[in-house]
């Protein structure tokens, strides 16, 4: 429930939690054949591999860390009318406890060559599927939870106090990442939402140091 004198969110007010989203669809297309590249891989591809990987990894952690911490605990308040609403929150939480563990386990057999292909590949489908669902139920449940309770000037302060939380090295890591292969006006809209040091930065420093730097293949 929102106060009457507030904005409601639009739909671009949630294009980088889209943006997220679409970057870790477009990573998990990039894990169907990790397992097999990574145990026979020369060692400049096993580096690309892991570094690759090391980024999906860490901007899931990262996504996950700012719903649990302040995107969930604002909207029950709002919400504990709602034995649904309800229902979709635990949920969320839920399925984010079974998807950190599973990237830790990856990690863990990650720091061993010795470790066998089909484990992993295991272990990868696993967390594919898990995270697909967990990206579908969330769009088709949570956010209309999130339009709903959350107004335009409340998720501005969220996104902010989120945002300051990461140290220069995580923002200039998290931005080209969101961004690869990103449609342009989609960007735009992110970017315009930033301070402009932001922007230059990202523009002049970071996007192309991430654009140099091999990953995956």
């Amino acid at each position: 429930m929102t106060t009457t004198h507030a904005t409601p969110l639009s739909a671009e007010d949630l294009e980088v939690v889209h943006l997220i989203h679409s970057a870790l669809r477009r990573d998990t297309e990039r894990l169907a054949d990790f397992a097999q590249k990574w145990r026979t891989a020369d060692p400049g591809t096993h580096d690309a591999l892991l570094l690759g990987w090391h980024g999906f990894s860490t901007e899931l952690h990262t996504h996950h860390s700012v719903e649990d911490v302040y995107v969930w605990p604002f909207m029950r308040p709002r919400l504990a009318h709602d034995a649904g609403a309800m229902e979709v929150l635990d949920a969320m939480e839920a399925e984010h406890s079974v998807i950190d563990p599973a990237l830790a386990e990856i990690e863990a057999v990650l720091d061993d060559r010795e470790t066998a292909t089909e484990r992993l590949g295991g272990l990868l489908d696993g967390l594919v599927m898990s995270l697909g669902a967990h990206l579908a139920h969330e769009e088709r449940d949570a956010f209309p939870l999130i339009e709903q309770s959350i107004t335009k000037e409340e998720w501005h302060d969220i996104s902010m106090r989120a945002f300051a939380q990461l140290d220069k090295r995580e923002v200039s890591e998290m931005l080209p990442y969101l961004f690869e292969g990103a449609p342009k006006d989609r960007v735009a809209v992110v970017l315009k939402s930033l301070p402009v040091p932001v922007r230059v930065l990202n523009r002049f420093w970071w996007t192309p140091r991430y654009a140099r730097e091999r990953r995956w293949a």
